[in-house]
């Protein structure tokens, strides 16, 4: 659809917890502490709207189709996703309090497993987060953010660029393979199994 446009993240944007929620998914729920979709949702939408954390509108962009986010891609570079993972953590205790640390204390593998995936080298530009509204899927959304991502990794003097996706999401690793990326290693901490998938950028700038 070439009537779709990218914009930078609007901290006011109503779509932002709902994507960064789908993007997630089954990762959201030790992330938040809660099964609570709703509560998910409205958790990201806050976190959405603040600065300095790794859902953040800061570095996110959205597609936009007749004044409508439909999806939306987080990326930087991997210096910089590493240097937000406690400011995330920080603005999450904020937002949920006890009841974060208690479900974080009753499952602290889980825990320590998701913040220790590695989901990037020094190297890389990664993009941490895409999703679509379900009625914008097969027009090509999620192709044309990722291509705009790597316009934003070019810019940023990176020659590679990065995301992690689930092992078994046959689907998705479809579509990367197809738009240039290959499976580079893997992640496997239970419950977490990741695949590392890879681009080379075809310029960088100098």
């Amino acid at each position: 659809m070439d009537n779709i446009s990218i914009t930078h993240g609007n901290p006011k944007s109503a779509y932002g917890g709902r994507l960064m929620g789908m993007a997630l998914d089954y990762m959201a729920y030790p992330l938040i502490g809660t099964a609570d979709k709703a509560l998910i949702e409205n958790t990201l939408q806050k976190l959405w709207g603040l600065g300095k954390n790794r859902f953040s509108h800061q570095y996110a962009f959205e597609a936009r189709l007749d004044n409508r986010t439909i999806g939306i891609i987080s990326c930087y570079p991997v210096s910089v996703m590493d240097k937000l993972v406690w400011p995330t953590v920080r603005e999450l205790i904020k937002l949920r309090k006890w009841n974060l640390i208690k479900h974080s204390l009753l499952h602290l593998q889980e825990l320590w497993a998701m913040v220790s995936l590695n989901e990037g080298r020094a190297d890389e530009y990664h993009i941490g987060a895409l999703a679509a509204l379900p009625e914008s899927r097969g027009y090509g959304v999620g192709s044309k953010l990722i291509h705009y991502a790597e316009e934003k990794a070019g810019f940023s003097n990176y020659g590679k660029c990065s995301l992690t996706v689930k092992q078994e999401n046959v689907r998705a690793i479809k579509l990367y393979e197809r738009l240039g990326y290959r499976i580079t290693d893997s992640i496997e901490k239970k419950p977490y199994y990741l695949y590392r998938m890879v681009k080379t950028l075809p310029h960088v700038l100098t």
